[in-house]
């Protein structure tokens, strides 16, 4: 790489940020499209989108389990409607997540699915499907035509940031959450009111990301005119309401406010909600993994794309600021999860951000359907889709090969340890492998999986001394294997 990451990421906000900054100063007026424009069918557009979403992730069908998903796999078969039901309860100590109706959600898809992978990342993929078809529902809500409302939906649905969140099974809790918070704003928008409420609440209770709906709901106000946007404003009252009232809840069962690390400070927020995401939404690709030099140009023509739909598009400077607002409200919620480096490890953060980007992309190429530049923004939503794809596929393979690794480790290392008696140690076990979730977590489990050497009897540990009867292994890089440290 001839840039530093650091240096890297600085370069794609700023190019991020110089396109959105264009776009507001050259904002204007929506010009009708083009007479047939809009004549594409909605369950075309469906179809379009479900057959687009299972090529893209087709590949991942057959990529076993990864990290923390044997974990959650392995908890899930000790689920009753019981221990579902205590999810509800307040936790011993101060907890981490309090995701009642996530994980009541994630039992379900186990009685389904079992331990069958290729049937989870089936549901995976399905739950996006149902989200991008969601996106395109809301542009049409939104007043987008249909053929913009599809591209936009396209984008989301192919973005590289895709990657992680349908790629590995334990991000579903993003899938479910986006999803709730999309069908609550489309019922908010049909003045459903009783509906979107119950469902943003659901997506609450599913990830802490789901807080930010009253502020997506604001955003989305400026969509409407002023006799509407009276309606929706009170709409986000209320859910301010109640997301209040599930706010204090989770503190209460929580015994604080729970999460990774959860902190504030200034110039990191300001750098993770001005810069960061920006640059990783416009330039959705991990560098730290090996691509062609074709590929890598395709993204280095991407400001070029930019500049080009800068000097077209002429949106409304109110659209524009809603697609903005929508942006940064959606990572609020993780603000402190969201300084990504080049890898895109913890991209799934700004799944729920992404809905946004798409709404502000169909907003653009509305601005730009009418003659004689149609032709010219049709080709350029056509090269954005495949290079949107190409990344995609770039930043899935790695997913998909790290899975691999972690399912021929795992079975390799049950062969040795069917063979010792006792107890065991590991040493070392990385945490990440080229932006992707690696070993650390989830590891007994995992053999247990693959090699059937009972989990209760590996112990993963990264300091201090084993046990005096234990056998222990180390990771050793250089060779990518668990080697034994002493025997007994």
């Amino acid at each position: 790489m001839w840039l530093s990451q650091h240096a890297l990421l600085n370069v794609e906000g700023f190019i991020a940020l110089g396109f959105v900054a264009l776009l507001f100063i050259r904002g204007g007026e929506v010009k009708k499209s083009a007479a047939g424009f809009d004549a594409l069918g909605l369950a075309i557009a469906t179809a379009v989108i479900a057959l687009a979403v299972s090529l893209a992730f087709a590949p991942i069908l057959r990529a076993p389990f990864l990290y923390d998903d044997y974990t959650h796999i392995t908890d899930a078969t000790h689920f009753t409607w019981l221990s579902v039901a205590q999810q509800f309860e307040p936790v011993t100590g101060r907890g981490l997540f309090f995701r009642p109706i996530g994980f009541f959600l994630y039992w379900l898809n186990y009685l389904w699915a079992g331990a069958n992978p290729v049937l989870w990342h089936a549901s995976s993929i399905a739950l996006h499907a149902i989200c991008s078809c969601l996106v395109f529902a809301l542009c049409r809500e939104l007043g987008v035509s249909r053929a913009a409302s599809l591209v936009g939906a396209l984008l989301f649905a192919l973005t590289g940031l895709a990657a992680e969140t349908v790629g590995w099974i334990d991000a579903r809790f993003d899938l479910m959450t986006t999803a709730l918070v999309l069908a609550s704003l489309l019922c908010i928008g049909r003045n459903w009111l009783i509906s979107g409420v119950a469902l943003g609440a659901a997506g609450m209770l599913c990830k802490e990301s789901g807080f930010c709906l009253p502020f997506l709901i604001a955003a989305l106000a400026l969509f409407r005119n002023s006799q509407e946007r009276r309606r929706i404003w009170r709409a986000a009252a209320w859910t301010s309401l109640v997301a209040s009232i599930l706010f204090a809840y989770r503190w209460w069962a929580l015994h604080g406010i729970g999460g990774y690390d959860a902190h504030f400070h200034l110039l990191h927020t300001l750098n993770a909600l001005l810069l960061r995401q920006w640059a990783i939404l416009f330039f959705p690709f991990n560098w730290s993994a090996p691509s062609s030099p074709t590929l890598r140009v395709a993204v280095v023509a991407i400001p070029f794309i930019l500049a080009a739909v800068a000097w077209m598009a002429r949106a409304p400077r109110r659209f524009l600021a809603g697609c903005t607002i929508f942006i940064i409200a959606a990572g609020l919620p993780v603000q402190h999860l969201l300084l990504l480096s080049t890898s895109l490890g913890g991209s799934r953060e700004l799944y729920l951000g992404s809905v946004g980007w798409a709404l502000l992309w169909a907003v653009l190429l509305e601005s730009m359907a009418w003659r004689p530049r149609v032709i010219f923004a049709s080709l350029l939503a056509c090269l954005l889709l495949a290079i949107g794809a190409c990344m995609l596929e770039h930043n899935l393979r790695v997913w998909r090969d790290t899975a691999e690794v972690v399912r021929s480790v795992c079975a390799s290392f049950g062969k040795t340890a069917a063979d010792i008696p006792g107890n065991i140690v590991v040493h070392g076990l990385p945490a990440s492998r080229m932006g992707t979730v690696f070993l650390n977590n989830g590891f007994p489990q995992c053999v247990d999986m693959n090699a059937g050497v009972p989990a209760w009897r590996i112990q993963v540990s990264d300091q201090g001394a084993a046990p005096s009867d234990a056998h222990e292994f180390v990771w050793n890089d250089a060779t990518g294997r668990i080697e034994a440290v002493r025997q007994r």
